[in-house]
C-alpha cells in the first residue's frame, strides 16, 4: 500500500524529532535528565508543537516499556489522555488484537519487539481496542531510542488504516468479480479453438492450424493468469474452504509429477523423489498444497536444461514437514533474490529464457504455504540452479470455513 511505504519513509522524520526531544528532556524516574545542549524556553515549546500537530499517533517508552508520552492525536485514536497513561505499559492501555478479536501476547508486539532486539518494526496486520472497546486497524512502526549504543526507549509512531484497508479490500473484489466475469468467454475461445484443431468444422490448412494452436496456447495462459488471480484474491480475503484431511504427500507428489509427464518427457529430464521413511500423513487441505507442488515443479521443468535432473525431498523433523525442490537451471539473479516472491514479478534472465510467464506463481505459493502455517524460501544461484524448501506443520492445517475453493 503507498500509504503504509509513506508511513515507514515518514518515521524517519518522525525519530529524529522525538529521538531529539527525549534524549534533551526525557525522565528516568522521577529524575530529569540535564539535556547535553543548551536549548531555549522557544525551543522547547516549539518541539512540543510540533509533536502535539503531527498527523500519526506517537507513544515514546522508556527501557522498561513504561509510556514517556503519548501525542494529541495518539490521544484522539485511543482515547486516553497523556496524563491518564504516563508510567503504564502501552499493551495496558491500547490492546492489540487480530481480526477474530484474539488478543496479541505482549511479546508480539512492536515496541515489545525492539526493545528485545533493538530493531525497527514495522506491523499493518492488527487492530487496536479504543478505550470504549470498538477497534481500527493499525499501522505500526517502532524504532528504538539509542544512546551511548544501547536501547533506551522506544519510538512507535501508529495511524488508523481503516482507508487504506477498504481500498485494498476494494481493489481485491473488483480483480476477483473482472476475473470471474472473464473465465465464460475465455472458456468459450478455449471450446471453439479445441473444436478447430480437431477438424470439427472441417480440415485446416497447414497455416490455419497454426493460427488456431497460437490463439488455443494464448488463451490457456490467459485461463492460467485469471485462476491465480482468482486464487489470490480469494486466499487473501479469507473467502477460501480450507479442508484439510490425512495426507500422504509420497502419493500427493506423485501425482503432481503423473499431470506433468509430458513436458517431463518433451526436455527429457530425470526426476528424483526422495521421502522420509517414517512420514506420517499429516491433515492438509491436498488441493492447495498440491497447488504449491505443482508450481515449483513446473517452473523447475520450465527453467531446467534439456537431460538435466531435477531433485524432491520430503523429510521431517520434530514440529514440521520440509519439502524440497532442486534443479540445476538458470537460476536467479542475485539482484532479484529480493523480489522473486513479488506479485507479477519475474526474474531477468527467466524472462529471456522463458517469454511465457505471469509472475503470479511464487507469489501464490507463498499466501498458500504461510496460510497454511508454514514458510518458503530459497537459495539461488544465476547459471548455477535453484532449491526452493517450503515447510508445513505436522500438526496440520486448521480447517477454516469459507465460500469458495482454489480454482473453482
Amino acid at each position: 500500500m503507498p500509504e503504509l511505504t509513506a508511513l515507514v519513509v515518514w518515521i524517519s522524520v518522525i525519530v529524529v524529532l522525538v529521538g531529539f526531544y527525549i534524549l534533551t528532556y526525557r525522565k528516568s524516574g522521577k529524575e530529569s535528565v540535564q539535556a547535553s545542549c543548551d536549548i531555549s524556553k522557544e525551543d522547547q515549546l516549539k518541539y512540543q508543537a510540533l509533536l502535539s500537530s503531527i498527523g500519526e499517533g506517537i507513544v515514546v517508552t522508556d527501557r522498561y516499556g513504561l509510556i514517556e508520552l503519548i501525542n494529541h492525536k495518539a490521544e484522539e485514536m485511543v482515547g486516553w489522555k497523556n496524563e491518564e497513561v504516563v508510567g503504564r505499559r502501552w499493551c495496558d492501555v491500547a490492546l492489540l488484537v487480530d481480526e477474530k478479536g484474539d488478543q496479541i501476547p505482549r511479546e508480539k508486539r512492536a515496541t515489545q519487539k525492539v526493545l528485545s532486539t533493538g530493531q525497527a518494526v514495522f506491523n499493518d496486520t492488527y487492530f487496536y481496542v479504543r478505550r470504549d472497546g470498538t477497534k481500527f486497524p493499525v499501522g505500526t512502526t517502532a524504532a528504538p531510542i539509542v544512546e551511548n549504543g544501547k536501547t533506551i526507549g522506544v519510538i512507535a509512531v501508529f495511524r488508523d488504516i481503516t482507508h487504506e484497508k477498504e481500498v485494498d479490500r476494494a481493489k481485491s473484489e473488483f480483480v476477483s468479480l473482472a476475473s470471474h466475469q472473464l473465465r465464460t468467454p475465455l472458456s468459450a475461445v478455449k471450446w471453439f479453438s479445441e473444436l478447430l484443431i480437431d477438424g470439427d468444422a472441417g480440415q485446416l490448412t497447414t497455416n490455419q492450424s497454426e493460427f488456431v494452436g497460437n490463439i488455443h496456447k494464448s488463451n490457456e495462459r490467459l485461463i492460467e493468469m485469471v485462476n491465480s488471480l482468482l486464487n489470490i484474491t480469494r486466499i487473501e480475503s479469507g473467502r477460501i474452504i480450507v479442508d484439510p484431511k490425512p495426507t500422504n504427500l509420497a502419493d500427493l507428489v506423485n501425482q503432481v509429477l503423473e499431470d506433468l509427464q509430458e513436458k517431463i518427457r518433451e526436455k527429457k529430464l530425470t526426476m528424483v523423489v526422495s521421502v522420509h521413511g517414517q512420514l506420517p500423513q499429516v491433515a492438509l487441505d491436498a488441493r492447495m498444497i498440491n497447488h504449491v507442488y505443482l508450481i515449483l515443479l513446473s517452473n523447475s521443468i520450465k527453467y531446467s536444461p534439456e537431460g538435466s535432473q531435477i531433485t524432491v525431498i520430503i523429510s521431517k523433523n520434530d514440529k514440521e514437514v520440509v519439502s524440497q525442490v532442486s534443479d540445476a537451471g538458470c537460476g536467479i539473479p542475485q539482484s532479484d533474490q529480493s523480489r522473486i516472491f513479488e506479485k507479477f514479478f519475474r526474474a531477468t534472465n527467466a524472462v529471456r529464457t522463458v517469454t511465457e510467464g505471469t509472475g503470479l506463481g511464487l507469489y501464490l505459493a507463498k499466501v498458500i504455504v504461510e496460510s497454511s502455517g508454514g514458510k518458503i524460501w530459497f537459495t539461488s544461484k544465476e547459471n548455477g540452479g535453484t532449491t526452493f524448501w517450503f515447510t508445513l506443520p505436522l500438526t496440520g492445517m486448521a480447517p477454516k470455513a469459507g465460500e469458495v475453493t482454489l480454482n473453482s
